[in-house]
Order: C-alpha cells, then sequence, then structure tokens
C-alpha cells in the first residue's frame, strides 16, 4: 500500500514539473549585425533593429528550456569597413531573416523571481534552429542554424524579469549575403570556406506566470 501511495505521489509531482512549473514569457528588442565575406568584421556591432518573442520554463533553479522567435534585417557594406582589401571590392548586400530555435540556459546562480536573493543571476546558452531568409533569385530558403551566447538577467517588478543578452549563430552556409562562391566571376572574391555568422544583441522582458511544480531542493 505505502509503495502504491509513494508511487502515486512521484506522478504527480512529475506532472506538476511538467505541467504547472513557473513560465516565463515575454520580447527580444535589440539589434543584429552579420559577419561574414562582406562589410565589417566586428564580432558586435548592431546596425539594423531586431525584435522578437522569448519563452522559458523554469524547470530547475540553475536551467530553462527556451524557445525564441527572432526577426530582422541584416546587411553588411565593405564602404564600412577598416579592411583596404574589402573597400577597394566596395560590395554590400541587405537581406531580412526569421529565426525559430529552442534550447537550453544554464543559470551560474540560483534563478528563481519569487525568490529573495535569487532574482539575478548571468547564464549562458545554447540552441538549435532554422532561419529563412531571402536568396540572390528572390527566393527564400531555409537553414539550420546554431544560436549560442551569454547574458545577465535580474527582476525588474513582481513577477517581471529584465535580461541583456549577445547571442552568435552560425548557419552552415555561406549564402545569407547574397554573395556565394562563384568560379565564374573571380574578381568578387568570396571565401568558400567562410560560412556565414549573423548576432543578435539585446534585452529581453519577460512576464512569469504558473505555479512552481515538485522541485523539493534547498535554495
Amino acid at each position: 500500500m505505502m509503495k502504491k501511495i509513494v508511487i502515486v505521489i512521484l506522478f504527480f509531482c512529475f506532472s506538476g514539473s511538467v505541467f504547472s512549473q513557473v513560465n516565463e514569457a515575454g520580447i527580444f528588442v535589440g539589434g543584429s549585425n552579420y559577419i561574414g565575406d562582406i562589410g565589417r568584421t566586428n564580432f558586435i556591432y548592431p546596425n539594423s533593429f531586431a525584435f522578437g518573442g522569448i519563452y522559458k520554463w523554469n524547470m530547475h533553479p540553475h536551467y530553462s528550456i527556451r524557445a525564441t522567435y527572432i526577426y530582422s534585417k541584416i546587411s553588411g557594406n565593405d564602404a564600412e569597413t577598416n579592411n583596404s582589401f574589402r573597400k577597394y571590392r566596395d560590395l554590400s548586400f541587405s537581406n531580412d531573416i526569421h529565426e525559430l530555435a529552442v534550447g537550453i540556459e544554464y543559470h551560474f546562480f540560483k534563478y528563481n523571481l519569487d525568490k529573495t536573493g535569487y532574482t539575478k543571476t548571468p547564464y549562458m546558452f545554447v540552441e538549435a534552429g532554422t532561419v529563412n531568409y531571402g536568396t540572390l533569385d528572390n527566393g527564400r530558403t531555409f537553414n539550420f542554424t546554431m544560436p549560442f551566447g551569454a547574458g545577465f538577467k535580474t527582476k525588474l517588478a513582481p513577477g517581471v524579469g529584465i535580461g541583456f543578452e549577445a547571442g552568435f549563430r552560425y548557419t552552415f552556409k555561406d549564402d545569407i549575403d547574397s554573395y556565394p562562391f562563384d568560379l565564374d566571376s573571380p574578381n568578387v572574391q568570396i571565401n568558400p570556406n567562410n560560412n556565414d555568422w549573423y548576432v543578435f544583441t539585446g534585452i529581453t522582458l519577460v512576464f512569469a506566470f504558473g505555479r512552481e511544480g515538485c522541485y523539493t531542493g534547498s535554495f
């Protein structure tokens, strides 16, 4: 009988952790920049507006499952770089991207918006996702992307959190700038071994909802 009671308790505990954990949902607002064969070579240099939505399931004080959608225009212009070869080459491009990604976020300190003393922490994240963007023939295509980055978040008001993060995206292809390597155009000088990257840097504003599940560890 006792064994059955324990099993029932564990069942409801697990169910609560799945369906009744603290959730956070909100917005991302910031900027984006491109890293590739055209334009500046800065790793973080936001030059286009980026915005989207973010959801987090805080399944443990040290980590969360997260999902994001972000839209932005990205661009590159050789005229804006300090690289003399690129400046002489004088290429430019503009594109727009839609990114959807899911991953995990690790908190360096225990984190819970409802518990005093545990409402702020630096964190890092890694995700897997897909990105949609324009192609050279005026079509659109999908590609895999691997976002990863770091940030810091804290409590802004009861049930409201604010954070700052920067995330790098590797795209596995070299066509987001609309200049894939072409042997017929040697003067373009695009590196076929240098796949494109882009970066989102900005602020997250989230609102917490849902009751806590069965995490019983000490804070």
